[in-house]
């Protein structure tokens, strides 16, 4: 018996110096080494934790090393299955949790730099602004940056990330929009367990910069969600940390308590507008540039008179362009033939640009004389549950939104929006007095 448990001990060991060869050091010493083998049990592998923290994080991150360990020991593959002994975390593991965590979480887009971000008059404050923070962080806390969809605010907030990791790789960076928070919040509640919601806490104070995006759906219907940001943003700014949140408005019209609002008007703020012309016409020279689709200043100019709209809508012709040139086997697109291809879409959308999310929830609201909050809002009341699906109707259908977005400016699910959807065609199809609304909402906004 005390030969089999040797056996197995010296099993672990070797699971243990295979999971060093992948994991770095201070991480391997901090969070693996703390563990403790107890059994194999049918293709169960049980290893106890001192605490839900370390639980939680090697669940997180490294059971695949230390089953992939196992295979390549044992030549069996084995589920790791952790437990804790319920010991309290270490002054020494909060230490280390507050003062980094692995660099990988920061969801960080490399390609969202400041070297791609095209500059003009309509992004330019936003844009310098931008820059002085990645240069100095803290200098101006926080920064907050309002405009509309498709601008390039996710853009920017990106790009001081990467800036900053650039000039201090040390540093620990987040990027997180609000539904994202708002549904890691609510599991962690959720866990009804006082060390998974301290883990949540320490985790995002152990940030040195925060970038915060799409904050207007952090709304009056998440009461301890606001709750909780608040003791964040207090926690981070009052440590010098640096603060970047970007909205679709400007912070006074947030749907936000306004002890939370106060702390914006603090630091910077800076504002991008509708794209111009010269925007556009820069953006279109580096899509032909970077997908290889030549374009003299004439067409240029050209498809930037002619264009409207965010860079999602700009992308989308240059899509169309690439598209029919690998098609057709093109080595150079004639111009009239560039022409002819925006055309298609520039017809399309050149009479629904002028809508956006915002402005089709007012018209419905003043169609059906349904107030904001009640068509945004949760209560089932049949007189606003035919407003709010007919809305989600008109924003996947005429404005061609995601339906995951639409499920995040009604703080919803995407089944949810999937399901109203589906209820609404019903309806609209049974009856006529919807299906008028309907038509007359979607002609509207497609022919204003």
């Amino acid at each position: 018996m005390v030969n089999g448990k040797k056996e197995l001990e010296s099993s672990w060991e070797e699971i243990l110096e295979e999971v060093s060869r992948h994991v770095p050091p201070f991480y391997f010493k901090n969070f693996i080494t703390p563990l403790r083998f107890r059994k194999f049990e049918g293709r169960d592998m049980y290893v106890t934790a001192p605490s839900t923290t370390i639980k939680s994080h090697v669940e997180a991150k490294y059971s695949s090393f230390i089953e992939a360990a196992a295979y390549q020991v044992k030549g069996d593959a084995f589920k790791l299955v952790l437990i804790t002994d319920n010991e309290e975390s270490s002054s020494q593991m909060k230490d280390i949790i507050e003062g980094r965590f692995d660099g990988v979480d920061s969801d960080l887009n490399p390609e969202y730099n400041f070297d791609s971000y095209v500059v003009s008059d309509c992004n330019r404050l936003a844009y310098t602004a931008a820059k002085s923070i990645s240069e100095a962080p803290a200098k101006y806390n926080p920064l907050y940056i309002f405009g509309p969809v498709g601008v390039g605010k996710t853009h920017l907030l990106h790009a001081i990330g990467n800036e900053i990791l650039k000039r201090d790789p040390w540093k620990t960076i987040r990027y997180v929009n609000s539904i994202s928070f708002l549904n890691e919040f609510i599991f962690t509640v959720r866990q009804n367990n006082r060390d998974s919601l301290e883990s949540f806490k320490m985790r995002y104070q152990s940030y040195n910069v925060l970038l915060f995006d799409d904050i207007q759906f952090l709304n009056g219907g998440a009461e301890k969600t606001q709750e909780e940001f608040f003791a964040l943003f207090n926690f981070l700014y009052e440590r010098k940390r640096q603060i970047v949140i970007a909205s679709d408005r400007p912070s006074y019209e947030l749907p936000l308590h306004d002890r939370l609002k106060s702390r914006f008007v603090h630091g910077l703020q800076a504002d991008i507008k509708e794209h111009d012309i010269a925007l556009r016409i820069e953006m279109f020279r580096n899509y032909s540039k970077l997908y290889d689709i030549p374009m003299s200043e004439e067409i240029l100019h050209w498809l930037s008179n002619h264009s409207e709209g965010d860079s999602r809508a700009l992308l989308g012709i240059m899509n169309d362009l690439i598209l029919y040139k690998k098609a057709y086997s093109y080595f150079v697109l004639p111009e009239d033939k560039i022409k002819e291809i925006a055309n298609v879409r520039l017809q399309t959308n050149r009479k629904r640009i002028g809508f956006n999310a915002d402005q089709v929830i007012d018209l419905l609201c003043q169609k059906m004389n349904i107030a904001r909050k009640d068509l945004l809002g949760k209560s089932r009341k049949a007189d606003y549950i035919t407003p709010r699906h007919l809305c989600m109707l008109i924003l996947n259908e005429v404005l061609g939104l995601p339906k995951a977005q639409i499920g995040r400016i009604f703080s919803a699910q995407h089944t949810t929006v999937i399901h109203g959807i589906n209820k609404i065609q019903e309806k609209i199809a049974t009856d006529r007095n919807v299906e008028d609304i309907y038509q007359s909402l979607k002609h509207q906004i497609s022919f204003q």
